[in-house]
C-alpha cells in the first residue's frame, strides 16, 4: 500500500472536520495540506522496515477532542497533555496492570449506565476504515466518545496484539477479535451487553466462538459493562493438556477484570489454572457461593498458589467464611470483600500482611483486621477502616463482615419486614385485594399469613397473586418461619442465601417465578429445606444434598419446579430435567416445558415450528429438481432415437457446415419438434412416430 493510499484512509478519520478544526502547532500531519509521511503523524506509528502501519495511538480523547475538536473547553487542554504522554508501541506492551480502587458504584447505578437509554455526548462512530490496515498491531483509541459497534473490518484485523477502546460508548455482544497474537483486550466501561460466549476459552470444549488468542492474552478487561449470566469456565478443564502435562493455554494472564457487571453463578475453580495471574476483579457483580480455595492453592498436577497481588470481590453476595489460606498468597497487596455475605472473623494471619494499605489510611489508630474487612456488628461506608461499632441487639442484619452503611440501623421487627416485603412486591397490585396488607398492621392477622402461639411468623403463602419484584434478603430472619410458599408469580432477582438461616424452614416453593441466576451454595448444603439431605440411608448422596432440591437450575423442570428426594429406598423421586425453551433456558424452578418428544429426542417447539417450515420449502425444492430431472431425461432420450432414426435412413450423414455454406440450411426449413410429436406408446418401445419427415426438408445430395 502506498503513501496516497494510508494518508487516504487516514484522513477518514478526520474527514467531518477537516476544513474547520485548527490543530494545535506540535500535532504533526492530520490534513490533506501536510507534506509529513504518515509514519511522521502523530499518534501513528510505522514499521521501520518497510513502513507499514503498525499502530494508532488516538486515546484519552487526542481522537475526537483534539483531531475533531469536539466537547473541547477553555479548561480541558487535553491536546497538550496526552501529547505529553503519547507511549511508543514497547512502552505500552509493559503495560501497567494494577489497578486502583474507586470509590463504590452501585448496582443501580450501573444498571442505569448499562441498560437504560441514557445518552452520552455525541460522538464519531468507530472509524470502519482502519479494517484496511492489515499490517495494525495495536489500536488505541481510549475516551473518544465512540458510539454504536465495532465493525467487523476491525474485529478480523489479523495482526491485533493491543485492542484499547476503554471508555467509549461502544454497543453491541462481546467482540471476536480474529488475531492470534493479541495480548492486550481492554473494552472496559462500554454499553457492551449479553453472556460471555459460553466457548470464548475454550471450555468445556473448543468452538466457533473460542478466542483464538487465548495462548497469547495477557491483559483481559470486559469491566463495566453490561455482560450476563455466568463466568463460561467451568467443566472439565479445557486447558489441560493431557498429551503434553501442562496448560495449553491462558498461562500468560496476569490480569483478568470482568468487575461491574451483571454475572451470575459462583466464582469458577478453573481460574485457579491461571498460572501467572496477578490481578483478579471480580467486584460488583452478583456472584453467589463461596471464596473458592484454588485462588490460593492453585490447581492441577503440582500446583502453586497463584501470584496474585490484587484480589477484588467486595460488591457480590458471596457467603460462608473469609478463607485463612488467603495468607499462603505470597504476593497478596490488595484484598477486598466487603459488601457481601460473608460471616465468622477474620484469620490473625490474613490480617498481619499488611493489605490494603494503598486505600486505607494507616495514620488512624485501628485494629489491622479493619484494613481488610470491617467485623460483624459493625459498619463503614466503604466496608473497610475506619469501621463503627453498633450496639450488640442481637440484630441478625449485622451479622456480615463488611458491611456499608452509614449508621447502625436497629432490629427490624417480624411486622417491618412483612410491610418490607409487601412494598417489594407491589402489594398493591395483587391479583386479590383481599391479600391487602395494611402497613402496619398485626403480623398474624394478613392474608396468606400463619403464625405460632407465641404470635411469630410460621407460614406465608401467596401462590398465584401476580407478586412481582425481587426477593428480600430479610425474609431470612423470620426464625420461626417453617414454610414459605410463592410459587407461580412474576417475582424477580435472586434467591438470597439468607434463607439458610431459618433453622425451621422446611417447605420452600418458588416454582414458576422469573428468578435468576443459580442456588447460593450454603443454601444447597442446608438440612431440611424441601427434605434436602434427609432421605433413606441407601440413597445417592448426591440426590440427598442438592440445589436441585431447592429448584431447579436453568435449562431444566420438573412438575414441582425442583427435585423431590425420594422417601424410600425403592423410590427414585423426581429429578428436573434437561429443557431448552426459553423460560427454562432464562430461569431457575420451572414446572413446564413446551419442548416435544419425537421418537426419544427432544426439540424446542419453536425449532419445530421453524423445522416445519424448512421441511415444506425443502420438499418443494426436491419435487421441482426431480421434476427437472426427469424432463432432462426424457428430452435426451428423445434426441437419441432421433439420431437413431436419421442414421438408419442417411447411411453417410452430411458433415458439418458453417452458416455460411452451399449447404447450410436456415432455421426456418424445420419445423420445430415438441411432446406431442410422440405417444406414450411410442416411448414405452423406444420407437418415435413422425409427424413431420426430416428428409422432406433436407437438399439434395449431389
Amino acid at each position: 500500500m502506498d503513501e496516497s493510499e494510508l494518508k487516504e484512509i487516514l484522513l477518514t478519520l478526520v474527514e467531518p472536520n477537516q476544513n474547520r478544526v485548527t490543530l494545535p502547532p506540535n500535532v504533526r500531519g492530520w490534513s490533506e495540506q501536510s507534506d509529513e509521511q504518515v509514519c511522521y503523524w502523530t499518534g501513528i506509528t510505522c514499521d521501520p522496515i518497510d513502513n507499514s502501519i503498525t499502530g494508532l495511538n488516538l486515546g484519552d480523547g487526542f481522537w475526537v477532542k483534539t483531531l475533531l475538536g469536539m466537547s473541547q473547553t477553555a479548561e480541558d487542554d487535553s491536546a497538550r497533555h496526552y501529547l505529553d504522554r503519547l507511549l511508543g508501541y514497547e512502552e505500552i506492551k509493559d503495560l501497567y496492570l494494577q489497578r486502583r480502587r474507586k470509590a463504590i458504584d452501585s448496582i443501580d447505578t450501573r444498571n442505569q449506565r448499562n441498560l437504560q437509554n441514557d445518552k452520552a455526548a455525541a460522538g464519531p462512530t468507530f472509524p470502519a476504515a482502519l479494517g484496511k490496515l492489515k499490517t495494525l498491531r495495536f489500536i488505541n483509541l481510549s475516551s473518544n466518545q465512540i458510539q454504536g459497534p465495532i465493525p467487523k473490518s476491525i474485529t478480523d484485523l489479523p495482526n491485533l496484539e493491543i485492542f484499547d477502546v476503554t471508555q467509549n460508548d461502544i454497543i453491541g455482544t462481546f467482540p471476536h477479535i480474529q488475531s492470534d497474537s493479541l495480548m492486550v483486550l481492554d473494552i472496559s466501561k462500554n454499553r457492551f451487553h449479553g453472556p460471555i460466549p459460553k466457548r470464548l476459552f475454550g471450555h468445556p470444549e473448543i468452538g466457533a466462538d473460542t478466542a483464538p488468542y487465548l495462548k497469547s492474552i495477557v491483559k483481559f478487561d470486559i469491566s463495566h459493562n453490561g455482560f450476563n449470566y455466568t463466568i463460561p469456565l467451568n467443566g472439565d478443564s479445557g486447558f489441560y493438556d493431557k498429551e503434553i502435562q501442562a496448560e495449553a493455554v491462558l498461562k500468560n494472564l496476569q490480569y483478568f477484570d470482568l468487575g461491574y457487571n451483571l454475572l451470575t453463578g459462583t466464582i469458577p475453580n478453573n481460574i485457579g489454572n491461571f498460572a501467572s495471574l496477578q490481578g483478579l476483579f471480580l467486584e460488583n457483580n452478583r456472584l453467589v457461593g463461596t471464596i473458592p480455595k484454588v485462588l490460593y492453592r492453585g490447581s492441577g498436577i503440582g500446583a502453586n498458589p497463584l501470584p496474585l497481588v490484587q484480589l477484588f470481590l467486595q460488591g457480590n453476595m458471596l457467603s460462608g467464611t473469609l478463607p485463612s489460606g488467603l495468607a499462603e498468597l505470597p504476593n497478596l497487596k490488595e484484598l477486598y470483600v466487603d459488601g457481601n455475605k460473608l460471616t465468622g472473623t477474620i484469620s490473625p494471619n490474613v490480617c498481619n500482611k499488611g493489605l490494603n494499605e494503598v486505600f486505607v489510611n494507616d495514620e488512624a489508630e485501628h485494629d489491622k483486621c479493619d484494613n481488610v474487612v470491617c467485623p460483624a456488628n459493625s459498619i463503614s461506608l466503604e466496608g473497610v477502616a475506619p469501621c463503627t461499632r453498633c450496639e450488640d441487639d442481637g440484630s441478625a442484619f449485622r451479622r456480615y463482615l463488611g458491611q456499608r452503611d452509614s449508621e447502625c440501623r436497629p432490629k427490624m421487627s417480624e411486622v417491618e419486614i412483612l410491610d418490607l416485603f409487601f412494598d417489594h412486591m407491589h402489594g398493591d397490585e395483587w391479583l386479590d385485594q383481599g391479600y391487602f396488607w395494611e402497613a402496619g398492621s398485626p403480623a398474624c392477622q394478613r392474608p396468606g399469613v400463619e403464625c405460632s402461639d407465641s404470635g411469630k411468623v410460621t407460614s406465608i403463602r401467596l401462590p398465584s397473586l401476580g407478586l412481582r419484584g425481587p426477593l428480600i434478603p430479610e425474609l431470612g430472619f423470620l426464625g420461626e418461619l417453617h414454610s414459605l410458599d410463592l410459587s407461580n408469580n412474576f417475582i424477580t432477582g435472586f434467591v438470597p442465601s439468607e434463607f439458610r438461616f431459618v433453622d425451621k424452614l422446611t417447605d420452600f416453593n418458588i416454582k414458576g417465578n422469573q428468578l435468576q441466576g443459580v442456588i447460593p451454595v450454603l443454601l444447597c448444603i442446608t438440612e431440611g429445606i424441601n427434605s434436602n439431605g434427609v432421605g433413606p440411608e441407601a440413597t445417592n448422596f448426591d440426590l440427598l444434598y442438592t440445589c436441585d432440591n431447592i429448584a431447579c437450575a436453568r435449562g431444566t423442570y420438573s412438575d414441582f419446579g425442583r427435585a423431590i428426594v425420594p422417601t424410600e429406598e425403592d423410590v427414585d423421586g423426581t429429578q428436573c430435567m434437561p429443557c431448552y425453551d426459553d423460560e427454562a433456558t432464562y430461569f431457575i424452578g420451572r414446572d413446564s416445558c413446551t419442548d416435544i418428544l419425537i421418537g426419544g429426542l427432544q426439540f424446542r417447539q419453536d425449532d419445530i415450528r421453524h423445522g416445519v417450515v424448512y421441511t415444506i420449502f425443502a420438499l418443494f425444492t426436491l419435487a421441482f429438481i426431480i421434476h427437472l430431472v426427469i424432463m432432462a431425461r426424457r428430452r435426451k432420450k428423445y434426441v437419441l432415437s432421433e439420431n437413431e432414426s436419421r442414421s438408419a435412413q442417411h447411411p453417410n450423414p452430411l458433415p458439418l457446415q458453417r452458416q455460411d455454406s452451399p449447404l447450410s440450411v436456415e432455421d426456418d426449413e424445420y419445423e420445430e419438434y415438441s411432446d406431442d410429436d410422440w405417444t406414450a406408446a411410442d416411448s414405452e418401445t423406444g420407437t418415435l412416430t413422425k409427424k413431420v419427415e426430416m428428409t422432406d426438408k433436407l437438399p439434395a445430395i449431389a
